[in-house]
């Protein structure tokens, strides 16, 4: 059931009414794990933390022709007052903003383990072909006197944790939004897709722990 109450990054959306900055936010993506940072893990006290992205545009998104995820960004918890320009700890970026299929895409890190806060957002919402412009959402907006907004994961040392599939909901504007597999088959059918993308993990006890948030999508637990 989806509450009734509009998270507070969603009404600044449908206030503001149209899409603001003229550039998207520019972070390098982080090294997705491959087999040399999958050994290093253990005496790293690092975890393994996976979920989907689809960077493909989504069509007729609100009062918009398209919109398209760019930007993912985590920062590592405490979180450490600093500029919207600072490089976060987790940066997950589109491939490309014109050539995208409209896809789940199956990503792993290895990561210090601890909790981490979403820190950045970016959405390309064009009207037209001539007419584009971005949503951002970065720090300033999405922590409040030092504290996390919009929503959270964590990992512990050697843990294999899922937090999510990522997209855009366009029930009003384009907006992050974090959908889930809601069964346990589907789960394993996931978790099969990173096997095929990452073989080199050992994908027999995953930890299902959605990335928790009100402001992105709704809490969620695998019965």
């Amino acid at each position: 059931m989806h509450s009734l109450t509009f998270p507070l990054l969603l009404l600044t959306i449908i206030i503001s009414g149209c899409a603001g900055p003229t550039q998207p936010i520019k972070f390098k993506a982080t090294r997705v794990l491959d087999k040399e940072s999958f050994s290093q893990i253990k005496e790293n006290e690092e975890g393994i933390v996976l979920l989907d992205v689809n960077w493909g545009r989504k069509w007729a998104c609100g009062d918009y022709e398209n919109a398209q995820l760019l930007t993912v960004a985590f920062d590592k918890l405490p979180f450490i007052e600093h500029s919207n320009e600072a490089l976060p700890d987790l940066v997950l970026q589109s491939p490309s903003r014109l050539f995208v299929n409209s896809e789940f895409i199956s990503y792993a890190y290895s990561i210090p383990a601890g909790e981490y806060a979403i820190s950045a957002v970016s959405i390309k919402a064009a009207s037209s072909v001539s007419d584009v412009g971005f949503f951002v959402f970065q720090r300033d907006e999405l922590f409040k006197a030092g504290e996390p907004i919009g929503g959270t994961f964590s990992v512990n040392p050697g843990e294999t944790v899922f937090i999510g599939n990522f997209f855009l909901d366009c029930t009003f504007s384009p907006m992050l939004w974090r959908y889930y597999p809601d069964s346990r088959e589907a789960f394993k059918h996931q978790i099969t897709d990173y096997q095929k993308g990452f073989p080199f993990i050992d994908l027999n006890d995953v930890t299902y722990r959605l990335f928790k948030t009100k402001e992105f999508g709704y809490n969620y637990e695998l019965k």
